[in-house]
C-alpha cells in the first residue's frame, strides 16, 4: 500500500520540498535553538539581523509547519482512498505505521528537541475516528482547530475572570522564572555540551517539555486542524490538476491573499512582536489569522505555479526532494546539529540571523543536490525505505531498475 513512481502525485511531493524549505529556513534563523532564547535579540548583532528576525518571525515561522501538517493529512486521506479501491484493511496498518514513526521521532527528539515526528504520530491517531465524519463536519472542525479555537476560548475565560489570587500569581511567576533558567540550561548545553550531554537534556523531560509546549500554545490543535484540513482536500481530489481545481486555488489565493496582506501589515507595524506566546485576545487573533491565510496564499501559489511549469528544473528537483521529505528533514537536523551546536562548528549564539539564514538556504541546495543524485538511482529515501520495509516486516526493494531497451 505504497505509492509507486506511476501513481504519485507530483504536486504533493513538490509541496512538501516547499514546505521543508521554509522550516529549514525557520529552525536555521535562531541556530537550530528550538528552544526558549537566552535573551531576546540574542543572534541580532546589527539592523540586517534584526531585519532577518523580523522576516522568518512573520513570513515563515509557522505557516511552512502549518503546509507541513496538512500534507500528512492528504497523504492520509490518500492512503485511505487506495487501502479501499484494493479492498485491504487499513487501520491497523496505519496505527503500526504511526508506532513506527514514533520510534524514529523519538529518537530524532533525543538529538533535536525541535522534533515534529512524535506530535505526528500521537495527533495522526486522531484521524481514524475522525475520519468517519462527513465533509461539512470535517471542515467545520479542521478551521476551528486551525484558528486554536480552544486556545482562545480558555484565553477569554482567564481574561474575564475573577483576577488571580496572590498565591496563584505567585506559582506563575516561579514556573516563568523555572522555564527561563531551563531554557538558558539547555541553550548552554546546545551551544558547548557534549554529544551525551545533550542527548541526556533531551531524553530527560524533552516530550514533558513538548507536550506542555504544544498544549499550552495549542499547537497541537492547530496541527489536529491542518490534518482534518488536508483530508477533505484529498477526499475533493484537489491537487489532481484540472479546470475545477485550477479555478479552486486561484480563488483560495485571492480570498486568503488580501486577508494575508492585511494582517501582516498589522503584524510589522505592531509595536510589540507577537508570536504564539503573546495571550493578549486581540493581537493573538491577529496573528492567528495571519498565519492560516498566510499559509494558505503560500500552498495555493506554490500548487498553481507548479501546475504552470511542472517539468521546469526547479520544480522538479522540488518535487524529487519532496519524495524523500521523511530524510530530508531528518538530515536537516544533522546539518543543524554540525553547524550549530557545540559537538560541531558551535556557531550558535555566534553568529547572526542574517547569516544563519543564509547557511539554512544553503543547507537546502545542498539537499535538492543530493535528492537528486539518490533518487536517481533508488526509488525512495533512505528513512522511508526503513519506514515501509518495517511496516511490511520485510526489506523491499531500493535500487532503481534501468530501463530496457526496446
Amino acid at each position: 500500500m505504497h505509492p509507486t513512481d506511476s501513481d504519485r502525485i507530483a504536486v504533493v511531493d513538490m509541496l512538501r520540498a516547499f514546505a521543508l524549505f521554509g522550516i529549514i529556513l525557520t529552525h536555521a534563523e535562531m541556530g537550530f535553538l528550538a528552544g526558549p532564547p537566552p535573551a531576546p535579540g540574542f543572534d541580532v548583532f546589527g539592523p540586517i539581523d534584526q531585519l532577518a528576525d523580523t522576516v522568518i518571525r512573520v513570513l515563515t515561522t509557522g505557516k511552512f509547519f502549518t503546509v507541513f501538517s496538512f500534507l500528512f493529512g492528504l497523504s492520509f486521506a490518500i492512503q485511505i482512498d487506495r487501502a479501499a479501491q484494493k479492498g485491504v484493511p487499513f487501520a491497523g496498518r496505519f496505527t503500526w505505521r504511526l508506532a513506527l514513526l514514533f520510534a524514529i521521532g523519538f529518537v530524532h527528539n533525543a538529538f533535536f528537541s525541535g522534533d515534529i515526528l512524535v506530535i505526528y504520530a500521537v495527533v495522526g491517531l486522531m484521524l481514524l475516528p475522525l475520519q468517519k465524519l462527513g465533509m461539512r463536519s470535517l471542515l467545520i472542525l479542521g478551521v476551528l482547530l486551525l484558528l486554536n479555537v480552544p486556545s482562545l476560548v480558555v484565553t477569554a475565560v482567564q481574561d474575564n475572570g475573577p483576577p488571580p489570587a496572590a498565591v496563584q500569581i505567585a506559582a506563575r511567576e516561579g514556573a516563568r522564572q523555572e522555564f527561563l533558567r531551563i531554557g538558558k540550561q539547555q541553550y548552554e548545553i546546545k551551544r558547548t555540551g557534549t554529544l551525551s550531554e545533550l542527548v541526556l537534556m533531551n531524553i530527560n523531560g524533552g516530550l514533558k517539555a513538548k507536550a506542555t509546549f504544544q498544549l499550552r500554545t495549542g499547537r497541537v490543535w492547530i496541527t489536529l486542524g491542518c490534518f482534518l484540513l488536508g483530508m477533505c482536500a484529498g477526499r475533493a481530489n484537489l491537487f489532481r490538476e484540472s479546470e475545477r481545481t485550477r479555478r479552486f486555488f486561484k480563488r483560495l489565493a485571492f480570498w486568503a491573499g488580501i486577508p494575508a496582506i492585511l494582517t501582516t501589515a498589522a503584524l510589522l507595524m505592531w509595536p510589540t512582536p507577537i508570536t504564539m506566546q503573546t495571550t493578549d485576545l486581540l493581537p493573538v487573533t491577529v496573528f492567528r489569522l495571519q498565519q492560516v491565510t498566510l499559509s494558505a496564499l503560500y500552498l495555493a501559489a506554490a500548487t498553481l505555479l507548479f501546475w504552470y511549469k511542472p517539468h521546469g528544473l526547479l520544480s522538479t528537483s522540488f518535487a524529487q526532494l519532496g519524495r524523500m521529505g521523511l530524510t530530508t528533514y531528518l538530515m536537516q537536523t544533522l546539518f543543524g546539529i554540525l553547524v550549530f551546536y557545540g559537538v560541531g562548528l558551535g556557531l550558535l549564539g555566534r553568529v547572526g540571523s542574517a547569516a544563519c539564514v543564509g547557511i539554512g538556504g544553503v543547507i537546502f541546495v545542498a539537499q535538492l543536490f543530493i535528492s537528486r543524485w539518490w533518487m536517481s538511482r533508488h526509488t525512495m529515501g533512505p528513512v522511508e525505505w526503513l519506514w515501509r520495509s518495517m511496516t511490511d516486516f520485510r526489506l523491499l526493494p531500493i535500487t532503481r531498475q534501468p530501463a530496457s531497451a526496446a
